[in-house]
């Protein structure tokens, strides 16, 4: 407990699991907070609280302990303890925590794991996201506003910020949304020197200036996120080749409301990746491909070059499908390589990982080939023969997958390796010839050479013979009628047998460290390898969605115009039946850029206003699009404001989220954004509701004070007031979801007209939910009633509601077009002006 005691002192913060023979054993606080998670029993011993899970399976517990934000370090036996003199010496040879796993088995194959650190520095926000089970490896600079964008946008495994950062106000609801994640470190790890000399050190000194992070914010967080993964997996920073700068103008800035309102990478209903964009552009056939189309969906591009060139290589993959199925079916084969690499740089790759990896580079040399002469598109890619040939020349076919287990090494690498190997396995010719090589030279025809576990290999000669013993026999047993003895060659022999095995397992052991060592030299290589043949991998799937679902070839240009013709929901359609989904057109350009859309509840207005903003995702990834044509000017951000939720932890609410929301948007669009609402102001009160829908349309509407007029507006509502805008500001189009009505049902047609609609149909709707039928007269009843007090007040007012928002004339015009101007004496004129000014000074 003393060694226990004294190692868990350097590893305060963590989970220290400590092997003791077949277990890793817990104690203390480490067990209390451990053995509910991990879901195996308290025990005590001298009062000391303690549980433990088997050696064997550990990752499957580790793996528990990582989902609920936890750290752990495994203390491991350090030497054998049959040899061990006293207590086995003992130490930490892996400390885990959410951002910094290798293992396969704890890991997403298909996602990016990111450890995430942001640094504070005069009111900018400089943040890395690091991978190091990939070597992805990104830098870059943004606000505070934007730092739940960034955890959307890489979702990562576990967030690093300095214990002084964690204080500020700003940051609460950061903090509380991601508090399993969340890592407090010391201020020291993003010191400006210590940055300096970690990148220095991994990357070269011309590093700052090579990879654009030469700003001192820039700097310090990636020093911050290189030093922790050293001081924690100290060999795996040789996965890291280079540093990514991002850059906002590079990339359509898609929020995290926009991320999770349009469902790109999860279902809003399940949180899966089911119902999703992800689910339905994924065909790619490795978990390279997978994890890449993942960044390529959250960050579209804005370069209209790179937007065509990756359309070029998806037409490429239609046009040849020979080609392309080929491909499809040689990625089949192709392992993690990513994941290998890793493994190797950080000294835990195992042989059958380089044997996947030697069988994935030889897959690849073999797509290679068939892209010869595809164009300037698709990056060619490097030769890997030299590390085909080195695992091919250093491994047997099928290794095994555990070093111990032996069958490594390929036969006639090393000679002492096949001599021990040929001991080990073929003891007994060893032993025949040996045995047969004494009878000759002694010419006693019955000696044998036997074994026991007490004395070892011996010479065995009966009574009779003994006289014959050589000189150099060493007598080591008397039996009744034999006698045994024991040879310098026997003894010599014996070592050999006996240790052969172990001798073996350590020499194929250090064989393997130097294979591995070598390849890991290739990483850099092999990590290019990986992102050409993701690419590949990608646009062959964008091909097959293409050629399967119908998907055309959207223009991108940089008008200020988004045009779709029979466009469809990429989602939903797959959802359902072939032929069920309705497809529409819309048209927007700089003179009709704001669009209300009302409609009944069920009609398809959220659907319509959805499916515009994913064809425009989609075309900006690269990929084809669902509709008969499109046309695209270039969008720099989507933003959304789409259903309902609260904030109960920062104290907002539902109402209040949407405002804010909705006051981001207003306060951050450009003429470039698309910009999708849905139900703005049904959070409140009818009249507030109305009130503050109707400014905000009048907002974007008004060209006077708002320079952005190329933005595109979708606007859903069932304010149908709303849609008297159309005649009193430019650019606004209303248009409306049809319905018929039949037999008294309503049929929901989901196809977009021009002009407005005049009913929501919501009771209809709540009947077709299973509202009891009283429920549903009893509404009809009070409808009816309200819609006649309704008509009887506008009778007797002469005001209809849509005049509620009709400009009101202020009560000095309304006199002033009484005055008679002509029959007006200048003393009277002075007069009126004075009493205007008495009248209306306040």
């Amino acid at each position: 407990m003393k060694q226990y005691w004294d190692i868990k002192s350097k590893y305060t913060g963590m989970i220290l699991m400590f092997r003791l023979g077949d277990f890793y054993e817990m104690f203390g606080e480490d067990a209390i907070k451990a053995h509910p998670i991990l879901e195996v029993t308290l025990t005590q011993r001298n009062g000391l609280p303690m549980c433990g899970v088997p050696y064997h399976s550990v990752n499957t517990y580790l793996k528990k302990l990582i989902d609920k934000g936890l750290k752990a370090a495994l203390c491991d036996q350090l030497e054998d303890p049959a040899l061990a003199k006293g207590i086995v010496k003992r130490g930490v040879v892996r400390v885990i925590t959410p951002g910094t796993i290798i293992e396969d088995s704890l890991l997403e194959s298909r996602v990016n794991n990111f450890l995430l650190a942001f640094h504070f520095e005069n009111n900018q926000v400089f943040f890395a996201a690091a991978d190091i089970s990939t070597g992805a490896f990104f830098a870059g600079q943004s606000n505070l506003k934007s730092i739940e964008d960034e955890i959307a946008s890489y979702n990562p495994g576990e967030i690093l910020i300095s214990k002084t950062a964690s204080s500020l106000s700003d940051l609460k609801p950061f903090v509380l949304k991601n508090q399993n994640a969340l890592s407090e470190i010391d201020d020291e790890y993003f010191d400006l020197s210590c940055a300096l000399n970690i990148v220095g050190e991994m990357f070269g000194q011309d590093a700052a200036k090579k990879f654009s992070i030469d700003s001192d914010g820039l700097l310090c967080v990636c020093g911050a996120i290189l030093l922790y993964i050293k001081n924690t997996q100290s060999p795996s920073l040789g996965i890291f080749s280079k540093i990514s700068r991002v850059e906002n103008k590079d990339f359509m800035v898609l929020g995290a409301s926009a991320v999770k309102n349009l469902e790109l990478l999860s279902s809003i209903a399940t949180g899966r990746k089911h119902h999703c964009l992800l689910e339905v552009l994924d065909s790619t056939k490795t978990p390279m491909g997978a994890r890449t189309l993942r960044q390529w969906l959250v960050k579209p591009l804005l370069d209209l070059e790179k937007i065509s060139a990756r359309q070029r290589a998806v037409e490429f993959f239609i046009e040849e499908p020979f080609i392309r199925r080929e491909i499809i079916d040689k990625l089949k084969s192709v392992a993690d390589i990513e994941r290998i690499m890793a493994r190797g740089s950080s000294q835990t790759a195992s042989p059958r990982d380089l044997s996947a990896l030697k069988r994935s580079l030889i897959a690849i040399s073999e797509i290679s080939k068939m892209l010869q002469g595809s164009g300037k598109f698709l990056a060619p890619i490097p030769d890997n023969s030299e590390i085909i040939e080195k695992i091919g020349n250093t491994l047997t076919e099928e290794p095994s997958s555990v070093i111990k287990d032996g069958n490594i090494i390929r036969g006639g690498v090393n000679t002492e390796l096949d001599e021990l190997r040929l001991i080990a396995t073929d003891t007994k010719k060893y032993l025949s010839d040996l045995e047969a090589k004494e009878r000759t030279a002694t010419g006693i025809t019955n000696l044998k050479i036997g074994y026991t576990s007490v004395f070892g290999y011996y010479i065995e000669i009966s009574k009779a013979f003994i006289s014959r013993a050589p000189s150099h026999y060493t007598r080591k047993q008397t039996l009744s009628n034999a006698e045994r003895y024991i040879t310098q060659e026997l003894k010599s022999l014996e070592e050999k047998i006996l240790s052969a095995q172990e001798r073996l397992i350590r020499l194929e052991n250090s064989l393997f460290a130097t294979l591995r060592k070598d390849i890991g030299e290739f990483a850099p290589q092999v990590l290019t390898v990986s992102q050409i043949i993701s690419e590949i991998d990608i646009f062959c799937g964008f091909a097959k969605n293409a050629l399967e679902y119908d998907y055309c070839k959207p223009t991108i240009d940089e008008s200020y115009g988004l045009e779709i013709m029979e466009g469809r929901h990429p989602v939903l359609e797959r959802a359902l039946k072939d032929g069920v989904f309705v497809s529409n057109d819309i048209s927007l350009d700089e003179n009709s850029r704001i669009v209300i859309l009302t409609g009944p509840n069920m009609s398809g207005k959220s659907t319509y206003l959805r499916q515009a903003a994913l064809i425009s995702i989609m075309a900006q990834t690269g990929s084809f699009v669902p509709a008969k044509s499109a046309r695209i000017g270039i969008i720099d951000n989507v933003f959304t404001r789409i259903g309902a939720g609260d904030n109960i932890a920062g104290g907002e609410s539902t109402f209040m989220v949407e405002m804010r929301e909705t006051a981001e948007i207003l306060k951050n669009y450009t003429d470039r954004s698309l910009i999708i609402l849905d139900e703005v102001g049904r959070g409140t009160s009818t009249y507030d509701g109305m009130s503050i829908a109707w400014a905000i349309l009048e907002y974007f509407a008004d060209s006077r004070r708002n320079a952005n007029k190329g933005s595109k507006i979708l606007f859903a509502t069932h304010y149908f007031e709303l849609t008297s805008l159309e005649k009193r500001f430019e650019g606004i189009v209303n248009l409306n979801v049809s319905v018929k009505e039949w037999n008294g049902d309503v049929i929901f047609l989901h196809k977009i007209s021009k002009g407005s609609a005049d009913k929501s149909y919501g009771i209809h709707v709540a009947k077709i939910a299973g509202l009891p039928h009283q429920v549903i007269e009893k509404a009809y009843r009070t409808l009816n009633d309200l819609e006649s007090k309704a008509a009887s007040f506008q009778k007797d007012k002469d005001l209809g509601f849509i005049d509620l928002f009709a400009p009101v004339k202020p009560q000095i015009l309304i006199e002033l077009e009484k005055v008679n101007i002509d029959s007006l004496a200048p003393m009277d004129a002075l007069k009126l002006l004075q009493n205007w000014k008495d009248k209306f000074r306040n």
